[in-house]
Order: structure tokens, then C-alpha cells, then sequence
């Protein structure tokens, strides 16, 4: 392929890249997502999550710590109104840990919830499992109502 036909291909992405995002058509490309929560609601219909996959396993590459990992839940959202959010909460009070993962809520669809892996103390209590809390809520100024709550068993992987 020859330097002219290189040249001519990338013009042609500009140009059709400018008048996608242009105002003729009307798709902003600049546009942020909402990150921010406020008033409203959403109609959960349902929350998936591996309740089996809860662990407490080793640190990768020699750490010598011990970390609570808590698989991601997906929250599907049939309707919704202004701007509330998803909140997904792991709770193992014999740990001292609570993780947590949000997202703003804006149109109905599926969302994925992912709380980070947690470290623990290396005086942690040393057990092969314990009891955890899942749930899962939706929160605006005006309303927080837990829409998944369920018990779980966080195991230590050996």
C-alpha cells in the first residue's frame, strides 16, 4: 500500500469521524458520564453473583498477606427515574471489612458492580470460613431501599 492511499484512508476517518459527532447528527462525543448521584429511582429486576465465590486467598507474588476477594454482581435495571445509585456492599464483620462498589444509574440495562480485593491485617483471626452480609441497594437523596440482601459463607482457600 502506497504512502497516497495511507493519506487518503486517514483523511477519510477525519471526515467521517467529524460529521458522526458533528451537530448535524447530533451524537456528542465529549459528553461525560453521569458520576454523580441525586434524586429519583430504578425498578431492579434482578441481581446475579456467584454467592460460591466469596474467598479468602493468598497475595499474589509473595506477599505474605491474605486478601478477601468477592466476585462481581450484575444488577439489572428495567426502569428508572432521575439519577439514584447502585450500591453493592460485602460485609465480613469478624474481619473488619466492608467493600463496596457504586454506579450511577441512568437509563435501564444491565450493570456490573465490582468491589476491590481487600487486604487483610496479618493478625487477622485465622478461621476456615466466615460469616459475610450481601446487599445490594438503591440510594437517591430522597430513598435508599435495599432491593438484595442475602447471608453468605466467605471461605479460605487452602
Amino acid at each position: 500500500m502506497g504512502r497516497r492511499s495511507v493519506l487518503a484512508g486517514v483523511a477519510v476517518f477525519v471526515v467521517v469521524v467529524a460529521i458522526a459527532t458533528g451537530p448535524l447528527v447530533g451524537v456528542d462525543a465529549t459528553r461525560k458520564p453521569v458520576t454523580q448521584f441525586g434524586e429519583g429511582t430504578a425498578t431492579v429486576e434482578g441481581v446475579t453473583t456467584d454467592t460460591t465465590a466469596f474467598r479468602v486467598t493468598d497475595g499474589r507474588f509473595g506477599t505474605g498477606v491474605a486478601y478477601v476477594r468477592v466476585p462481581t454482581a450484575t444488577v439489572r435495571v428495567s426502569a428508572v427515574e432521575d439519577r439514584p445509585r447502585l450500591l453493592y456492599l460485602v460485609s465480613v464483620p469478624a474481619l473488619g471489612v466492608e467493600l463496596t462498589a457504586s454506579t450511577v444509574v441512568t437509563t435501564p440495562g444491565s450493570y456490573r458492580l465490582a468491589p476491590d480485593d481487600r487486604g487483610l491485617a496479618r493478625d487477622a483471626p485465622d478461621a476456615s470460613s466466615y460469616s459475610g452480609r450481601l446487599t445490594v441497594r438503591v440510594q437517591s437523596f430522597e430513598a435508599d431501599r435495599t432491593v438484595y440482601d442475602r447471608n453468605l459463607t466467605v471461605e479460605v482457600a487452602a
